[in-house]
């Protein structure tokens, strides 16, 4: 079985290794990009609550044809809620914030898929794969005294959860020279499978993608 296993990852090196050789006999071209995304929100009667969200992505192309390449990605995003909201628990205790945060992590594999000539000067791109999620979500909660206006925070145990996943990512380069562009582009993922949660996540990022 061990044997068997072995010489599977043997065939997938060696023919990983040929299309890499072929690619660097043929096109010679690879594509790394970095992004990052900035996003806050205030509301509530008084502006007391905000929502803070920040993203990162990088990823790396190997080109296998002159407009296909095989994707990795890397994709993260953290989002903070701030809710300053009084609510009475008894006589003695209110609670008087709630501060959340979710962590999201992904690791993706997939195929991109350019929709214009290499040379064009804006570039369109379309990406999608499979990509492993990874979601940690934490809860402190803020009490106070009526009486005495000590306060006190409890923190709820850490909920941690994975997923099999589906990214996509459109993506527009505007190219500054023949190895640099300005990137933007609109991200998202979702659980495998449920299609129809694919707006349910999206994340809109900049950045520079790089053609080596």
């Amino acid at each position: 079985m061990v044997f068997c296993y072995i010489s599977r990852m043997k065939r997938l090196i060696f023919l990983f290794s040929c299309l890499l050789f072929w690619n660097l006999n043929t096109w010679s071209l690879f594509e790394v990009s970095g992004q990052y995304g900035l996003n806050k929100q205030v509301y509530g009667s008084q502006r007391q609550n905000d929502i803070e969200e920040k993203s990162l992505g990088a990823s790396f192309a190997v080109y296998l044809f002159k407009l296909t390449a095989l994707e990795l990605n890397y994709n993260e995003s953290e989002t903070i809620t701030n809710e300053r909201n009084a609510v009475s628990i008894d006589d003695t205790y209110r609670l008087t914030s709630q501060r959340n945060r979710v962590f999201v992590y992904s690791y993706g594999i997939g195929l991109r898929q350019v929709l214009s000539s290499r040379k064009a000067r804006i570039r369109p791109s379309l990406s999608m794969g499979y990509a492993r999620q990874f979601v940690r979500d934490t809860t402190v909660a803020t009490f106070e005294n009526v009486n005495t206006k000590a306060q006190i925070s409890s923190t709820e145990p850490t909920s941690k959860s994975r997923y099999d996943s589906v990214f996509g990512t459109f993506s527009l380069d505007f190219k500054l020279t023949n190895s640099l562009a300005i990137r933007g582009s609109v991200h998202t993922i979702f659980k495998a499978f449920e299609f129809n949660r694919a707006g349910d996540n999206i994340r809109y990022m900049a950045g520079f993608s790089w053609y080596l």
